[in-house]
């Protein structure tokens, strides 16, 4: 695999996804991107030399929208994975207190993970924002003691925001899967996992059939996500399949039992 010497991600220095392509690219420089669409764009357009999109987390699921980004760039592929901890920390200025607070920003995301906490606090306003380090650097421009965020500990340390309250996640196993996306010149590892779009014949049975192939060739299915497809008319759907163990020859000899249109989207 060609050098990587930048990396995309969604948010502001300081999100999670930023230490992640830390974690998995050390030495690359990070540049961050307000949306995923953005962030798409940008390493189909050459401006970085690889992205990190975020496809699944522990505790909320599939970010099913992104597997759609991939299939609308086809010039793009996945070329690795990595699972990130992520561990959620209540933060405000400095000198705040719990007992200040009304107000709460973070991604919509974070504060879905955190209904405990909220639970416990039904007088504080939760405001959705774009990006949980984002949320960090407002808070800490603003010198509000009464209006918090929560966010990484690197984004503390980052925007000299104080910390509140660490592993404030309902779940404390959470954890974060990406993808790395490079374009078509840049090859995967491949041999290991595979994704798999598929446009199924609108018949009775085609989905059945379809897994039926990946079964025959002894290829897990790991995850399934039905998603629209409004290109291809109101009310149709495309699939796509995460495998294991996906030896080459047996995914092609599987796809081409396959009825309806499928494209791999990357091998890792």
């Amino acid at each position: 695999m060609s050098e990587i010497h930048t990396i995309g991600f969604q948010g502001e220095p300081g999100a999670f996804s930023e230490e992640a392509a830390n974690n998995l690219v050390p030495g690359a420089q990070p540049r961050g991107y307000r949306t995923f669409t953005m962030l798409i764009h940008a390493i189909d357009a050459g401006e970085v030399d690889a992205a990190l999109l975020p496809i699944e987390n522990s505790i909320s699921g599939q970010i099913a929208a992104n597997y759609d980004l991939l299939w609308s760039h086809p010039r793009l592929g996945i070329v690795d994975e990595t699972v990130h901890r992520v561990v959620q920390s209540l933060l405000g200025i400095k000198g705040a207190t719990i007992e200040n607070i009304r107000e709460v920003r973070s991604h919509p995301v974070a504060l879905e993970q955190c209904g405990r906490l909220f639970a416990a606090h039904p007088q504080w306003t939760r405001t959705v924002v774009d990006d949980t380090a984002g949320a960090v650097r407002e808070i800490v421009a603003q010198n509000d003691a009464g209006v918090a965020a929560i966010g990484s500990r690197t984004a503390a340390d980052r925007y000299g925001a104080a910390i509140l309250a660490e592993g404030v996640q309902d779940n404390p196993e959470n954890f974060t899967r990406f993808f790395l996306v490079r374009r078509e010149d840049a090859a995967g590892r491949g041999g290991g996992r595979a994704c798999v779009a598929l446009a199924l014949a609108d018949r009775p049975g085609s989905l059945r059939d379809a897994l039926s192939a990946f079964a025959d060739q002894e290829l897990n299915l790991r995850s399934l996500v039905s998603r629209p497809a409004p290109d291809a008319g109101p009310f149709k759907y495309r699939f796509y399949c995460e495998i294991d163990r996906a030896e080459p020859d047996a995914l092609m000899r599987a796809l081409a039992e396959i009825d309806g249109e499928s494209r791999i989207l990357g091998a890792y």
